[in-house]
């Protein structure tokens, strides 16, 4: 695991979880959605699909296939095993949390005075945890260990799945440990993975 991601990253989530404990979910869910503005709606509406196929395809094609071009056979194989192992958890861990806490409200299920997000498919159930924060701190993770060094940008990676953890919130799609949940399960579902790829020193 890239050494300065994994700085990055635990800063992100220890941050996130000291709110989460002295404001608690409900009470940061009602301080970000006094912000809410036409120019955060568009912004975060797009931003969460850093975590959907739009962008989760083309990462893994250059990770899977452009990045390893002029690596040898070995080293393909470590990064395609990597891959499928990581970001296969990345996917499914949440969804065992979805299936045995089916009943877990979202936002809108609790506040009935919330506002919906024009264009956004509203939810009311399996909450916990975030599935997209899951898979886009796994590819995150995976990105800055497996690519070329100058094209890590550790902090860039971790900034982004910040961004999604916290559109998820905005958009009234998860609570606040829904999100940290879902991002120390993808950090984890990335180790995994590279360690089963033989990526398991700390780079």
């Amino acid at each position: 695991m890239n050494k300065k991601f994994t700085y990055y990253f635990l800063i992100f989530w220890s941050f996130l979880s000291l709110i989460y404990g002295i404001n608690g979910s409900q009470n940061f869910h009602l301080s970000l959605q006094s912000l809410r503005s036409e120019i955060l709606d568009f912004f975060f509406l797009y931003a969460t699909r850093i975590g959907e196929e739009y962008v989760l395809i083309p990462a893994i094609l250059l990770m899977a296939i452009f990045f390893p071009w002029k690596q040898g056979k070995s080293h393909k194989i470590r990064v395609l095993y990597s891959l499928l192992i990581g970001l296969s958890l990345g996917g499914f861990l949440p969804q065992i949390g979805k299936f045995f806490l089916s009943d877990a409200l979202r936002p809108m299920a609790v506040f009935e005075n919330l506002e919906p997000i024009e264009g956004l498919v509203v939810s009311y159930r399996k909450s916990f945890p975030s599935g997209h924060t899951s898979i886009t701190v796994a590819w995150v993770s995976l990105w800055s260990s497996l690519v070329f060094p100058k094209l890590r940008v550790p902090l860039f990676m971790a900034l982004l799945a910040l961004i999604v953890a916290i559109s998820r919130i905005y958009l009234n799609m998860h609570w606040l440990h829904d999100v940290i949940v879902g991002g120390f399960l993808g950090f984890l579902s990335a180790y995994i993975g590279l360690w089963a790829g033989g990526f398991n020193k700390t780079l």
